[in-house]
């Protein structure tokens, strides 16, 4: 029964292809929203939309401004007319507020999409360069570094990719 069994164990063992038990498979990881900061394109990229961004942000406080300080008019001359003709400024300066905000939430949903595409087609236009260096060195796998536990830093071909997309792409045109 003993022999049985060893012969078994051999067979399966002899059987089982070795040529799986060493993994020649390369993995790397890289760090997207480092390379999406460090690169040219990807800097010139953020400025622009950090910019516009901060241009409404400046429009927005303005026109809040303005509604405060159309309200504290309207509250000065609660002594100077009737209180029906009060409430009628009040609806009619509520009307406009209603109607800003509203433009408001549009503009700042516009300018998430706007931000969104535009990194979406930075990332499309890197990705090329990203596909061409792994067919190069062979790596069948690439992982973004935030869904890494432990790796030991020679797989983090992050800085490698910068150099190449900066070789190859100076800027990303807004749209």
């Amino acid at each position: 029964m003993k022999k049985i069994k060893n012969f078994f164990l051999i067979s399966v063992i002899l059987l089982f292809p070795l040529n799986n038990l060493k993994a020649d498979d390369k993995v790397a990881f890289l760090d997207i929203d480092f390379i999406l900061t460090n690169t040219l394109a990807g800097k010139s990229l953020l400025n622009s939309l950090k910019n516009e961004e901060e241009i409404k942000i400046k429009k927005f406080r303005e026109n809040d401004e303005k509604f405060k300080n159309d309200k504290k008019k309207i509250l000065a001359k609660k002594n100077l007319i009737s209180n029906e003709e009060i409430k009628q400024e009040i609806q009619i300066l509520q009307n406009k507020f209603q109607e800003y905000k509203k433009n408001k939430t549009k503009e700042i949903d516009d300018l998430k999409k706007k931000r969104n595409n535009n990194i979406i087609k930075f990332l499309n236009s890197i990705n090329p360069i990203i596909e061409k260096y792994m067919a190069d060195n062979s790596i069948y796998m690439l992982i973004d570094k935030k869904n890494v536990f432990i790796a030991n830093n020679q797989y983090d071909i992050t800085k490698k990719l910068i150099e190449l997309i900066d070789n190859q792409i100076k800027t990303i045109e807004i749209k």
